[in-house]
């Protein structure tokens, strides 16, 4: 994706496919036994299998694609939403990783409550209902392409990695396309990190203006304000691997935002 000669016509195909992949914004409204916060529940409950098992980002935001586009398309009991969710992260596994965790590892995390078999059978129904469409452009892809043009600064783009794990949390993110969440989560780290304008660079390699942006920056912002509510979710990018990001960008909401209002 980074070849000079492909790049363009690569990025257009992936900004038509994202469209093709998003889920249905309202698809909780079809649900008879669900909530938004079962599913963030059991999105931060997969962040911390998808840490313990050192998988790929990409996995990460496939298996929360294929969780959500299930649920726009099926009616899911509540004892059936954690088999959902182990199935997507299996399928996601699979389709991203070099060495896949076995199927062992998935019945472990579960603590006994699911057998091989109703993951195999699983994983069977939910590629049908999803027609097999695993191709996926998640905001990784995007990310690696806009940072070209922030000189691949490593804490700039940690943090906005963080920004981009929020609306896998968070439903109110669930029709924006992951071009358009990368983008804004880059805008607002590099607001944050004082790293200069989003300029015409950024605006080219992006596709956003940021104008576009702010919005959806502006709702990364409102989620950050809250107090941690996904534990998994901050303590992973409290971690020496993320650099602290949670820490540094909690300790900025509460001196820059919150108290705000106050000052």
């Amino acid at each position: 994706m980074m070849v000079t000669e492909y790049v363009n016509e690569i990025f257009e195909y992936m900004r038509v496919l994202e469209l093709e992949t998003l889920p249905q914004a309202n698809y909780m409204e079809s649900q008879k036994e669900l909530v938004w916060k079962m599913r963030g529940i059991l999105v931060d409950w997969l962040m911390e299998v998808h840490c313990n098992f050192g998988l790929l980002p990409e996995t990460l935001f496939l298996a929360v694609n294929i969780i959500d586009r299930f649920l726009s398309a099926r009616v899911v009991s509540l004892v059936k939403l954690q088999l959902v969710g182990v199935t997507a992260l299996f399928i996601a596994s699979k389709y991203e990783e070099v060495m896949a965790p076995s199927i062992k590892n998935f019945t472990f995390m579960a603590d006994g409550s699911l057998k091989d078999a109703d993951i195999l059978k699983a994983e069977r129904y939910v590629l049908q209902v999803l027609d097999f469409q695993l191709c996926y452009p998640n905001p990784m892809h995007f990310l690696r392409r806009a940072s070209k043009a922030d000189n691949y600064d490593i804490y700039t783009r940690t943090v906005a990695k963080y920004f981009m794990e929020i609306p896998l949390v968070d439903h109110r993110f669930m029709g924006c396309p992951p071009s358009l969440i990368s983008a804004s989560a880059l805008f607002l780290a590099k607001k944050m990190l004082s790293r200069g304008d989003w300029d015409a660079n950024l605006v080219h390699y992006s596709g956003y203006k940021e104008t576009q942006l702010r919005k959806w920056a502006e709702l990364m912002l409102d989620y950050l304000a809250q107090e941690p509510i996904h534990d998994a979710f901050y303590k992973k990018y409290a971690s020496k691997k993320f650099m602290k990001a949670s820490i540094f960008v909690r300790d900025w909401m509460v001196k820059h935002y919150i108290n705000r209002d106050a000052d």
